[in-house]
């Protein structure tokens, strides 16, 4: 097996704005949209091409996947067509592969040609990841996008979804072959949906005959602007019937609960849960941290970190306490790690840099949020109760500390340690990390946290030596006193695994769990409860197939 790669950005677009009317990638010689009329062309040969806006009538559900996003364009068409032709309670899914994705100014540049979207591009751009590596899920109401950032085979490879209208927008196949290959059509099949439609611009002899090998029905049309014809090709079968969800029930109120409420709740399902009013769930601190895990390898489960972070961001948008978070270094190892994170730069800029000269990594755009309030809004779209459950159907464990007894006699390994949160008084203004943490809040300090494994005791009794454990760390790392406040400490429990990875998956046909975030609930739930409802409603992943097979249960 290949050593990974180091974790970095994609590579940038070559783009040459020379040409009026649209941008061209250098690299390919090849324009992004027509001069004739880039809309128009979307317009007729992907829309029309795929039977669109008649194809989504009636449907609950519809998915678009597209081979190259560039600047959209193809997304935006199709999600302005959606708005004015909806079904009633439908909603579309977008899911686009791109291995050279533009940032934000280019992607603005690029989009101003078209004012007639520009209510569709701002929300784009206000959300666009940039050139970070894997998946990425943004939401706009009842439209969801998925960006696969990588090359087209491996993004198709990683891709879980039934797909009802393929989008081919690659550069031209004598230009770009990889994308038109025999290979990749036949990946295009295995994703398709009974009665898939696809459309596309070329109508080049080796794309048609690796179309019709791959079982598709090929048919020329007449083409658009200078090009005289264009694809059609319809994949076999019959559409599946919907399948209608039922209302799940959810066990745990925490941050892991909260999030599955939310992503059932966006898609009109409205699920009961069961909560322990009187348990000292880890989720109910006074505040979280919301920072990157930054790996230097290119694994899956480091580019979930990234997606996981930047989509909990988005989620948080609104719950905010405070912005930037500044990391000490606990060792000179660390600090050099640190320093060539910076030079790798999985993330953009603006979310972290490492500053030599005071030894600090800055996590510009980290945030601290109040859980209190973000419980309490996600939860309320669901049916809240202290009842056990009393009738059969399908259950989601997501109890956090809960699950030591409600998994008893099975054979899954789950971990518990507990930790303990100190107020303080100290002079700081900003929030610092050190392995702990220090977070100014109404005045004071709050540290944290301490790690300790079971030991039999009540893990919610509070321990003195923990306190001083978390005010000598402090004072250790910044350099500063601070001094016990007379606001009482906290203990919870947290739930993690040997490898320290999420653990989620059926254990039967009616039973989930989800569990094992650890001290990263906040940033991961999110994510997770969208990837797993996803999973039983049958949407696309937002998570590619290997990392859903690495956080199965074990």
């Amino acid at each position: 097996m290949p050593a990974p790669k180091p974790l970095t950005q994609c590579d940038p677009p070559a783009l040459d704005w020379s040409r009026p009317g649209t941008p061209a990638a250098s690299d390919f010689g090849d324009i992004y949209f027509s001069v004739d009329g880039g809309l128009e062309e979307t317009e007729t040969v992907f829309l029309k091409g795929c039977g669109l806006p008649e194809g989504w009538q009636g449907r609950r559900r519809f998915v678009i996947g597209e081979l190259g996003f560039g600047s959209g364009l193809n997304f935006l068409a199709a999600w302005r067509m959606w708005e004015a032709t909806k079904p009633k309670n439908g909603r579309l899914h977008f899911v686009s592969v791109e291995k050279f994705p533009f940032d934000a100014a280019q992607l603005k540049r690029a989009l101003s040609a078209w004012p007639e979207l520009k209510i569709f591009s701002a929300a784009l751009i206000a959300q666009w990841p940039g050139r970070v590596k894997g998946f990425h899920r943004l939401h706009f109401g009842d439209v969801t996008l998925t960006l696969i950032h990588d090359d087209i085979a491996n993004g198709l490879d990683s891709l879980d979804a039934k797909v009802d209208a393929w989008f081919l927008d690659g550069f031209s196949p004598a230009k770009n072959p990889d994308m038109w290959s025999s290979e990749i059509m036949k990946k295009l099949a295995s994703l398709s949906a009974p009665s898939a439609r696809l459309a596309t611009f070329t109508v080049a002899g080796t794309v048609r005959q690796a179309l019709s090998e791959a079982g598709f029905q090929v048919e020329k049309k007449e083409g658009f602007g200078r090009k005289r014809h264009r694809l059609e090709a319809r994949y076999p079968g019959e559409r599946d019937i919907e399948k209608n969800i039922e209302a799940p029930t959810i066990i745990g109120a925490g941050i892991a609960g909260a999030s599955l409420v939310k992503a059932f709740a966006w898609r009109g399902i409205i699920p009961n849960v069961i909560h322990d009013p009187d348990h000292k769930a880890a989720s109910h601190n006074a505040a979280a941290l919301v920072k990157p895990r930054l790996d230097l390898q290119d694994r899956p489960e480091s580019r979930f970190f990234l997606g996981s972070y930047l989509y909990a961001l988005s989620a948080y948008q609104d719950m905010t306490v405070m912005t930037g978070v500044s990391h000490i270094p606990k060792t000179e190892a660390e600090s050099k790690r640190f320093e060539k994170l910076a030079g790798q730069a999985p993330l953009p800029p603006e979310h972290f840099s490492f500053d030599v000269a005071n030894n600090i990594l800055a996590l510009s755009r980290s945030l601290i949020i109040e859980p209190k309030q973000i419980l309490k809004d996600w939860l309320s779209l669901g049916a809240l109760s202290t009842d056990k459950p009393i009738k059969e159907g399908l259950m989601l464990l997501a109890a956090g500390y809960g699950l030591k007894e409600l998994l008893k006699g099975c054979d899954i390994k789950l971990r518990f340690s507990r930790g303990q949160l100190t107020w303080a008084n100290g002079d700081i203004d900003a929030p610092v990390t050190y392995g702990g943490y220090a977070l100014p809040l109404n005045n004071r300090l709050l540290l944290g946290a301490t790690h300790q494994r079971l030991d039999g005791e009540d893990p919610f009794a509070l321990k003195h030596e923990d306190d001083a454990s978390n005010l000598k760390n402090f004072k250790t790392y910044t350099g500063i006193t601070a001094h016990p406040s007379e606001l009482p400490s906290r203990a919870s429990v947290r739930v993690t695994t040997a490898d320290t990875l999420p653990m989620l998956g059926e254990i039967d046909e009616k039973l989930w769990l989800f569990s094992g975030l650890g001290s990263r609930g906040f940033v991961f739930a999110p994510l997770l409860a969208e990837a797993i409802v996803s999973k039983i409603c049958g949407d696309p992943l937002p998570v590619s197939k290997t990392l859903w097979a690495r956080f199965g249960l074990r």
